[in-house]
């Protein structure tokens, strides 16, 4: 009988989706054969719905920080979540979803985001949960007590989930990457592909799909060291975009579907610290500098890489130059940070998910 995957993600900023699309891309490589299908939970949510909960996120993570901060830390905890309000919530506002996750026999639906689990884990007559973590750190929403089977960044986050997820089966896997992501160009074609000059340091600097702090870190790694070359990827962001052009020395792209050249081109990469994002350049032993993260989670995510040695911290345009700076004037320092870069990078991680469901789901190993 032929196997089916369901993934669910939420569209609540791009790294959550990017992630459900690199494993449907790594079933659809290394098991053709299952039927896997995608689906964004908040497109089966009502327009208003989608709008509030995109929007509210956006809106705080960009004009209130503060506040964010604080409902980060007010909803987190010990002990796992426990969202009473999930099955109102898909009763009354979810149940397109509902009729997706019971259209098919599906052998596990594995979550990319928590709010597909907070809706429907553990309820009757669904199929198992399973859930990726796309943080480098464990918020209580991401701790659901009805999901089997957990696949996460780090050994040190497995030990978390663990704790606070008595039973779960729990696997070090790493965030899920596009499978193909080491199959990109080299430097030096992505160099020549993009028109840079081959023989000037280049910076890549990144926000996100919102394009959040691109203009201060452009700004800031072009008055790092003369010559330098500066791309900014502003994301949807077109008020980025627009006052960073005609900047000397920075090239302002809008919204890109493959980041693989901008990527591999790159000597030094300015960013705000995003799982997703993150992971990619970690994957590539790309050296990290980590600027203005939203309180919270991209907060535990920069002090996780720092400490690793992986990323350097800057917040001010002052401090991005100074960072960019160090890195590119001392090729040991930067080598260093690629090295350490390596060892935390798992560009297979979608491809160990799929091998570990592939198996769990393949008769050799009982559901």
């Amino acid at each position: 009988m032929q196997k089916r995957i369901l993934i669910a993600s939420a569209s609540a900023g791009t790294g959550h989706v990017r992630a459900a699309e690199s494993l449907r891309a790594a079933f659809a490589e290394r098991a053709p054969d299952m039927y896997v299908e995608h689906v964004d939970v908040l497109e089966h949510a009502p327009a208003w719905v989608r709008s509030a909960y995109r929007d509210g996120f956006e809106l705080l993570a960009a004009r209130a920080p503060g506040v964010w901060r604080e409902i980060y830390h007010l909803t987190d905890g010990p002990g796992p979540d426990t969202p009473f309000w999930g099955g109102a919530a898909y009763r009354l506002l979810f149940r397109a979803f509902d009729r997706v996750v019971r259209s098919r026999p599906w052998n596990v639906c594995i979550c990319t985001h928590f709010l597909p689990a907070q809706l429907l884990a553990g309820r009757s007559g669904n199929p198992p949960f399973a859930m990726v973590i796309t943080d480098f750190a464990l918020h209580r929403f991401w701790a659901q007590p009805a999901v089997c089977r957990y696949f996460v960044a780090t050994p040190r986050l497995a030990e978390q989930v663990r704790a606070r997820v008595r039973g779960a089966r729990v696997e070090a896997t790493g965030i899920p990457v596009r499978p193909d992501l080491l199959e990109g160009p080299t430097r030096a074609e992505a160099v020549a592909a993009l028109g840079l000059e081959p023989g000037r340091p280049v910076v890549l600097v990144m926000g996100g799909g919102l394009g959040l702090g691109v203009t201060g870190f452009a700004l800031g790694a072009a008055g790092a060291v003369s010559g330098t070359q500066v791309v900014a990827l502003c994301g949807r962001s077109e008020r980025s975009r627009a006052a960073l052009g005609g900047i000397p020395g920075v090239r302002a792209v809008g919204y890109v579907d493959d980041v693989r050249p901008y990527l591999a081109a790159a000597d030094v990469i300015v960013t705000k610290p995003g799982g997703l994002s993150t992971s990619e350049a970690l994957a590539l032993g790309r050296p990290l500098v980590l600027a203005s993260p939203i309180p919270g989670h991209e907060e535990e995510n920069r002090r996780v890489l720092v400490a690793a040695g992986a990323a350097l911290p800057a917040d001010s345009p002052e401090q991005i130059a100074a960072a960019v700076r160090s890195l590119i004037g001392d090729v040991a320092r930067r080598e260093e940070l690629s090295r350490a870069a390596r060892r935390l990078g798992r560009p297979h991680a979608a491809q160990a998910v799929a091998a570990a469901i592939e198996y769990q789901h393949s008769g050799r190993e009982a559901a």
